[in-house]
């Protein structure tokens, strides 16, 4: 089977085509084509082919277009838990062959196999017919893949035409990219690299004119003006053009003996007019390649690229101190050799070193001498240097190597005045001052991928790293895959090779990384004098916020966390930030669209808590960190509280080792939104640590309300036993303090999870103490609500009148205090009351008042709870649509409102009725993503209800897999302790 949608959609069987002419067939193809190894859901389907207009039997009407694709010969068409999944064992999809030979074509540049590179970017573009799914119906997926593979097209064909270019056939590159600038004219790369091909070419009037078109182009379809690119290399051809009309004219009048006679009588044999005169060969600058170079192959075709299609533009190097900047930039300027063919000049600026720094003048001195003026006609002020300068390397393909730059001042008088050259510059600091004057790019180097950091380590100490795999892969990661310490810490065990991997990384971690990651016969190169010389080179108040940075608990900040540290205005913050960044001693952090978030990396954490230490006295450290969570404790933003999680987690644990406030204040306040979050785990850590953290301090009410939190979290994750020991603890506070309300609560609380655990009889005696209790202190919404727990309790008992008085006592009090979430509770349970005696007329009025009261109160989660009870007691009353209707709604709405649980309830629900109603398939489906829903958020009672129900359902089907589910169920009850 041959898939094809590089153009038209196309189907083939063994050499011949399928034909499909139904336009939501070829949609549903062009679909599971998109996702071709991975389920789509049928919600998906669905919402692709019909948007918001589905047929009334969508179902019947999707599987019998499933069907029809299956007898086209499509026989990997599969159903899955997660939707249909069309396979491709066996067959072939050409979009998929087109990405694996562009990567093999990468690969062979990067190996210096150009031309071989150039055949496979011919194969792969060879593929496309058209455009892609060029005649598929339209669908948002559809959409979106069609737009994504024509912008791989193009980039793909770019990689081909630079690939091209790098082999000389600049004919032939500007040949074929003429053809798709007619499919493409406003794409700027192309007419970028269609013009540079006709010059190098040799067709400089057709490359002017190539331009003029590109200019009209733009003008008349979008009103914008060539880009800064297409000018620059119009400028250049210009330039070049003049010259050599200059130089033609001065020929004309002079001829070439009377312009050298004239030259020495006019005094230019110094060569100081006439720099080129003065030329000599450039002896090798470059520093030898570093051994064992890994990875980086994106970053050096971008900077290949920059060679063939942006000539004259400044290229930065930028990165934290030890990432690789001047390591890459060597290394690249050892395999671009012969791209240069007049040579390379590099120099070490000492830029982060401000008393050794070199200035402007004596680099200029340096690079004229290099480039052949004789000693005696060096000039002596820096303008004049510049200019000689800039004449030796007129006409000339140099390129110019400036390391370890400071910043754009001490850059800017040595760049090249041509395009010919390349400056190549290598910084801490993001030199953005540099773009005011030059068209730069910047490439910033990140850390190694956890493969290539492997790889450096395993390259250098050899057969060790494979015979300790696991220390190797965590030796890297205790370097932080930062190129400098990876080195260091192979040079260590390079140079001691008896020693095991596992030794060196017990090291690491008692003497600390920044302490062991150095060399003792080269102690500039170790991590921390790396950092210091970053660090030396910011301004005071910069300091001082880099090492407030070092005592932040977690990861990841931004100006407001910093703000509250420091004690200034998020804006302060905000310019401190702007400084880290750029000196490349903060990186941007993963986080919302918009949101400024930045990150430390792990060594440099680990420099700028020790800074702290070392500079800021105990008290200004405990005090900036009370101030952040402080700070924790006024967002009231979900999104912002969603952000600073880990930080908070990680901030609560600092609180809790320190005896401090927030540890039991923070989870207090976040009770609530990690609740509706679902992050039931982390809830239930924050108020454990709470819990002791409180009773340690002496703070009785506040251990209480914390082992109440605990309790809760732990009864939504089922863990009813130790739930119950929580409770039983805050009963046991609440007595020693002779707290009345207290006391009530946790009895209901206790009451509940009995009653969670099957233990009616010891659930009805607490419950009825609570009462007790609680009607003595004169809260009223607490005697409602334990009142409609009794009700429940009595309902499980068999005493259903019983129940139905406790409901109606506690609807009264509701209705009188103004409680609508109780009255709805209430009318809910009520209902579920009537429905056990069979009366459900009764029990869907009473479901639809609590409905109501529920869209009143603006209570997603409520509204879903009340549909799902209508829609199943429609189900019992035998009308099915609408009882499916209102699952699906409440379904809806929990999802909406982020409430997996009741996702989950609702899912297993529909499962039920579709069971019920013999649709097998869709029951399946539906179990199983109840079972998934249960088992991801931790609720086991509601895993064993979906197994027990599966179980039953395969039961009446016969299906000998029954069992299994029902065994499940039943390990999980017995394990929460669940009488059943």
């Amino acid at each position: 089977m041959d898939f094809r949608i590089l153009g038209t959609l196309e189907l083939w069987n063994d050499g011949s085509p399928v034909p499909l002419t139904a336009p939501k067939q070829r949609a549903l193809l062009a679909i599971l084509l998109i996702k071709a190894g991975r389920p789509v859901p049928v919600e998906r389907l669905v919402d692709e082919l019909w948007g918001a207009t589905p047929p009334r039997s969508v179902e019947s009407t999707l599987h019998s277009l499933l069907s029809r694709l299956r007898g086209r010969g499509v026989v990997t068409l599969v159903r899955e838990p997660g939707g249909y999944r069309l396979g491709l064992e066996g067959a072939t999809l050409d979009a998929r062959v087109f990405e694996r030979l562009a990567v093999e074509a990468r690969e062979l540049a990067e190996a210096g196999q150009p031309a071989h590179a150039a055949r496979r970017f011919r194969q792969a573009l060879d593929l496309w017919r058209a455009p892609a799914l060029a005649d598929a119906p339209e669908s948002p997926m559809i959409e979106a893949e069609r737009a994504r593979l024509d912008g791989l097209r193009l980039a793909v064909f770019e990689e081909y035409a630079d690939t091209l270019a790098g082999l000389g056939r600049h004919a032939q590159v500007a040949g074929e990219l003429r053809a798709l600038l007619a499919e493409h004219p406003l794409r700027e790369s192309l007419w970028v690299r269609m013009i540079a091909a006709l010059d190098r070419s040799g067709q400089t009037r057709e490359a002017l004119a190539a331009y003029g078109e590109a200019r009209r182009v733009l003008a008349e379809e979008l009103g914008l003006d060539p880009g800064s690119e297409l000018r620059r290399l119009q400028a250049g051809i210009l330039r070049r053009e003049n010259e050599r009309e200059d130089s033609r004219e001065n020929e004309r009048e002079n001829g070439r003996e009377n312009g050298r006679e004239n030259g020495r009588e006019n005094g230019r044999e110094d060569g100081r007019e006439d720099g080129r005169e003065a030329r000599g060969p450039i002896s090798p600058q470059l520093p030898p390649d570093l051994a064992q170079f890994t990875g980086r192959g994106t970053a050096l075709r971008e900077l290949t690229a920059l060679t063939r299609t942006a000539p004259g533009t400044v290229a930065v190097i930028s990165g934290m101190p030890g990432v690789g900047k001047s390591a890459f930039a060597v290394h690249w300027a050892h395999r671009m050799a012969e791209r240069f063919p007049d040579g390379q000049i590099f120099i070490d600026l000492r830029g982060h070193r401000p008393q050794e720094a070199i200035t402007p003048r004596k680099a200029l001195d340096r690079f004229v001498r290099a480039l052949g003026m004789p000693p005696e006609q060096v000039p002596a002020e820096e303008d004049e240097l510049a200019t000689a300068y800039r004449t030796l390397l007129a006409g000339r393909r140099v390129l110019v190597v400036l390391d370890n730059a400071a910043d754009a001042a001490q850059v800017l008088p040595l760049l090249p005045g041509t395009d010919g050259c390349l400056a190549l510059v290598t910084s801490r600091n993001r030199l953005a001052g540099l773009a005011l004057r030059h068209v730069t790019r910047t490439i910033d180097l990140d850390i190694l991928a956890e493969p290539e950091a492997v790889a450096l380590l395993a390259a250098v100490i050899g057969p060790r790293a494979g015979a300790e795999p696991d220390a190797v892969a965590e030796l890297a990661d205790q370097c932080g895959h930062l190129p400098l310490a990876l080195r260091i810490a192979a040079a260590h065990l390079a140079g001691h090779p008896h020693r095991r991997v596992a030794t060196y990384l017990a090291d690491l971690t008692e003497r600390g990384r920044l302490s062991t990651l150095s060399l003792g016969d080269v102690p500039a190169d170790a991590v921390r004098a790396t950092f210091d010389l970053s660090y030396q080179a910011l301004a005071e108040a910069d300091q001082i916020a880099f090492r407030r940075l070092g005592l932040m608990p977690g990861s990841g900040f931004t100006a407001q966390s910093l703000a509250a540290m420091l004690d200034v205005s998020a804006a302060q913050a905000r310019t401190h930030l702007d400084a880290l960044r750029a000196a490349s001693l903060i990186h941007p952090h993963r986080g919302r669209p918009l949101q400024e978030r930045y990150q430390l990396h792990d060594l440099l954490l680990d420099y700028a808590r020790d800074r702290a230490q070392v500079e800021d006295a105990p008290p200004i450290r405990e005090e900036s960190v009370r101030r952040l969570l402080e700070w924790y404790l006024t967002i009231d933003d979900p999104l912002v509280l969603r952000d600073e999680h880990e930080n908070v987690m990680a901030g609560t644990r600092h609180a809790a080792e320190h005896g401090m406030d927030a540890a039991w204040r923070l989870p207090a306040a976040l009770a609530q939104p990690l609740r509706l979050r679902h992050c039931l785990a982390d809830a239930a850590e924050l108020h454990a640590l709470a819990a002791t953290a409180a009773e340690r301090a002496g703070r009785h009410l506040e251990a209480a309300a914390a082992h109440h939190h605990l309790g809760a979290v732990l009864e939504h994750l089922g863990r009813y036993p130790e739930a119950l020991a929580e409770h039983r603890r805050t009963l046991e506070i609440y007595r020693q303090l002779k707290d009345q309300h207290g006391m009530g609560t946790a009895l209901r609380s206790i009451g509940t999870v009995s009653w969670l655990l099957g233990r009616y009889g010891e659930a009805l005696t607490d419950l009825q103490e609570a009462r007790r209790l609680l009607e003595g202190t004169g809260a009223d919404d607490a005697v409602g609500q334990t009142l409609n727990m009794l009700g429940i309790v009595l309902r499980n008992l068999g005493r259903l009148e019983e129940a139905v008085t406790h409901y109606e006592r506690a609807l009264a009090i509701h209705q009188r205090t103004d409680d609508l979430e109780g009255e709805a509770n209430t009318l809910n349970n009520l209902g579920v009351a009537r429905e056990a005696q069979d009366r459900h007329a009764e029990a869907l009025d009473l479901y639809q008042k609590a409905l109501a009261l529920r869209r009143a109160a603006g209570s997603r989660k409520g509204e879903a709870r009340a549909l799902n009870n209508i829609g199943l007691v429609e189900a019992k009353l035998g009308r099915f649509e609408p009882a499916r209707e209102h699952l699906l709604a409440a379904l809806a709405s929990h999802r909406e409102s982020g409430d997996l649980k009741g996702e989950g309830q609702v899912t297993n629900d529909l499962a039920g009725l579709y069971h019920r109603l013999g649709r097998e398939e869709e029951a399946r489906t539906h179990f199983a993503a109840a079972l998934r829903i249960r088992s991801g958020i931790g609720d086991r009672r509601g895993l064993a209800e979906t197994h027990r129900d599966l179980g039953e359902a395969l039961a009446d089907q016969g299906d000998a897999t029954a069992h299994h589910h029902l065994a499940a169920a039943d390990q999980i009850f017995k394990e929460l302790g669940v009488i059943t």
